[in-house]
């Protein structure tokens, strides 16, 4: 069975105005020119209908791919970040320094809050969530712009910088001890919180392991020596 021409209807009518035309009919003439209209109306009708459809699908096609954009982005941000501080996550950071290592030194300032347990027992972990946020904003701030700052896990925290050594380091983690020092919390006046922190330095081509074992050394002994305090391990550069 022969399909439709999808232009039947048209040629239909035009056809009937074409023998009415020829026709001196003047019902004739009438009825088609009626037809003629009718007909024009329906194919504007259907052009403003399929123009509408297309803008329509077009802004829904936009639409989602402003979603599909927006939702990988995210994605890719909490791939990299700590969830509850926006800092980059242990993994992303581990990546970033191991990178850095391949072609340069870098400084490793690790950071552990102070009786951080007590803050939670006392005080309650969405307040103990909130002073997490704190200090890692106080990174932000104070950290170098080519720093690296992240949440190692629980209260511990690092900071990454490529190429700084010596008094550069140092500096940096008493400008961060510095503003933990002065984080209060609205309704906690009681509320101090203090860090301890850990520096090491490694040349190119040290791995990461090894440049951690030398901070995280430096970190102990500033816990176990009375803590709110900087330790230095400065013989961890030779390359393992």
């Amino acid at each position: 069975m022969k399909s439709p021409d999808l232009f039947d209807a048209e040629i239909r009518v035009l056809e009937s105005a074409r023998q009415a035309m020829e026709s001196r009919d003047v019902e004739a003439h009438r009825a088609a020119l009626d037809g003629l209209i009718r007909e024009f109306d329906r194919v504007i009708r259907d052009m403003r209908r399929l123009i509408n459809h297309a803008d329509r699908t077009e802004r829904e096609l936009n639409r989602a791919n402003r979603r599909l954009t927006e939702l990988t982005r995210s994605l890719a941000y909490r791939n990299r970040h700590d969830g509850l501080t926006g800092l980059l996550n242990r993994e992303t950071l581990i990546d970033e320094a191991e990178a850095l290592l391949a072609v340069q030194g870098i400084a490793l300032i690790l950071l552990d809050i102070d009786h951080f347990k007590q803050v939670n027992d006392r005080y309650g972990h969405p307040v103990g969530d909130r002073i997490l946020k704190d200090v890692a904003g106080a990174m932000r701030i104070q950290a170098p712009e080519n720093g690296l700052c992240g949440r190692l896990g629980g209260e511990e925290f690092a900071v990454i910088l490529p190429g700084q050594i010596g008094g550069k380091a140092l500096g940096c983690a008493g400008c961060i001890a510095d503003a933990i020092r002065a984080v209060r919390r609205e309704g906690h006046p009681g509320l101090r919180v203090t860090a301890s922190f850990g520096i090491a330095f490694a040349a190119a081509g040290t791995s990461f392991d090894r440049l951690y074992i030398c901070a995280d050394d430096a970190l102990y002994r500033a816990k176990h020596s009375g803590r709110d305090r900087i330790e230095v391990v400065g013989d961890c550069i030779t390359q393992s």
